[in-house]
Order: C-alpha cells, then sequence, then structure tokens
C-alpha cells in the first residue's frame, strides 16, 4: 500500500462548478480555464514551486489531520525541512496556479497491482481556498491523465478516519475496497481505499 498524503478537510466541500465540465479542459497542460472569472493553469511544478508546495503540505497536515493523527507528529513538521525535500522531488507534482498562487497539487502514479493500473497517491487544495472547484479540476486531471496512457482502474488511499474527504472521494464516483494500515510517528494508522473504473467514470 502506498503511503496517502493527506487532504485538506476543506477539499471535501468543493462547489460544482459548470465550468469543469467543458470538454477537453483537462486534457492540456498548462491550457488555462476559468474559475469565477480567474485564470487556473494546470501543469507540471517547477524547482520554483517548491516552497509553495511546501506551505502547502505542512498546512494541510496540521489543519486536517488535527485530532486524527498525533500533536507530536504534527508539532513536528515544519515548512523549511519540507521545502528542502519538495525540492529534491518536485517533477512528482502537477499544480494547479492561478495570477502565480499554487492552489493546489496532486502526485499521480502509475501502478502494476492486481487492483489498479493508477494511483492518485496525495491530492491537496490550499485550505485558504476552499469551495473554490480546485479540487474537482485536479482530480479530472488525474482521471484524463490516466486514461490518456491507457489506464483504467485507479486507487486512492486515505485515513479511515478522515470522513469528509472520504466524503469526497465518494462524491466523486469511488466504491470503498480495501483497508489496510500505515505508521506515521510511532503510531500506526487505519486506512481505507478507494477505486474507481475510469471507463465509466462522469465527470
Amino acid at each position: 500500500m502506498t503511503a496517502q498524503i493527506p487532504v485538506c478537510r476543506g477539499e471535501v466541500i468543493v462547489r460544482y462548478l459548470s465550468v469543469l465540465l467543458t470538454t477537453n479542459l483537462f486534457l492540456y497542460e498548462g491550457r488555462p480555464m476559468n474559475i469565477n472569472q480567474e485564470q487556473v493553469i494546470i501543469r507540471y511544478a517547477t524547482s520554483d514551486d517548491a516552497r509553495q508546495i511546501a506551505e502547502i503540505i505542512v498546512e494541510d497536515w496540521k489543519i486536517a489531520y488535527k485530532g486524527i493523527v498525533d500533536s507530536d507528529f504534527l508539532d513536528s513538521m515544519n515548512v523549511e525541512e519540507r521545502y528542502q525535500r519538495e525540492l529534491q522531488r518536485y517533477q512528482i507534482y502537477k499544480v494547479a496556479e492561478i495570477n502565480g498562487e499554487i492552489l493546489g497539487l496532486t502526485w499521480n502514479e502509475f501502478v502494476d497491482n492486481e487492483d489498479s493500473d493508477c494511483e492518485i497517491i496525495a491530492l491537496y487544495i490550499k485550505c485558504g481556498k476552499r469551495k473554490s472547484g480546485i479540487g474537482r479540476i485536479m482530480f479530472h486531471d488525474s482521471v484524463e491523465q490516466f486514461k490518456a496512457a491507457g489506464k483504467s482502474k485507479m486507487i486512492i488511499w486515505c485515513l479511515k478516519e478522515n470522513y469528509e474527504a472520504r466524503k469526497f472521494y465518494e462524491k466523486m464516483g469511488g466504491l470503498e475496497y480495501k483497508y489496510g494500515t500505515h505508521k506515521w510517528g510511532n503510531r500506526d494508522y487505519d486506512m481505507i481505499s478507494y477505486t474507481y473504473n475510469l471507463n465509466e467514470l462522469e465527470r
């Protein structure tokens, strides 16, 4: 099981925006789209994005998992340490940008498992930009990337106790699947996965 990185709680209540339904918006890197009259660009991350990526990740961990993950572990997280880590691996991310500000990011991987051939390993939305529709955009961008590569069985893992994130994944069409555990700090946490048949998934 791949370790799941947490999703901001605000992500699970994103609004449905009709602009997200326009055809082919998610197929082209760098192609702009509009949300509330602001232009959103989905693209691969660069080294210049590493600090904003680190800030979003640390903030989301501390907010999304407060009361779920041990406070000592959350308190130990800091932006500078995370920045140094993300500076070494920024290439794994795709980001959603408005006017130079990173509002969300995903980490997508191709896998070769019996139950899946692709995985959204992480989906983050900046908590201050909740309800903007960015979460839905990023999710569907991942789906289109996988479909374009001929993939059809997607999986997502999240903490079992993260009920708000689970509602979002279910709303996006996920079916509850396997259970597992993952260790952060000195504690094992229960995990749950959702699967998606990409050939049947509707926007």
